[in-house]
């Protein structure tokens, strides 16, 4: 059984970027363009979350130092 990788911020981003280019070609394939804009959203939500965390991780670690 293949063990499931989780993505990376930077491959969620390339993929946004992808289907952002996709979605504004004149001739993006209008019958694919809902399940594109689901994929979308997404990945700004999961690129938002992973930023969320790095920063409470960030502001963790410099509270914690702020107290020694």
């Amino acid at each position: 059984m293949k063990k499931k990788t989780e993505m990376t911020y930077q491959q969620a981003r390339r993929e946004l970027e992808t289907l952002v280019e996709e979605l504004e070609r004149p001739d993006a394939d209008l019958g694919q363009i809902a399940s594109k804009v689901k994929r979308a959203l997404d990945l700004v939500s999961y690129c938002r979350n992973y930023l969320r965390k790095v920063r409470e991780d960030a502001e963790t670690t410099l509270d914690a130092y702020e107290k020694e």
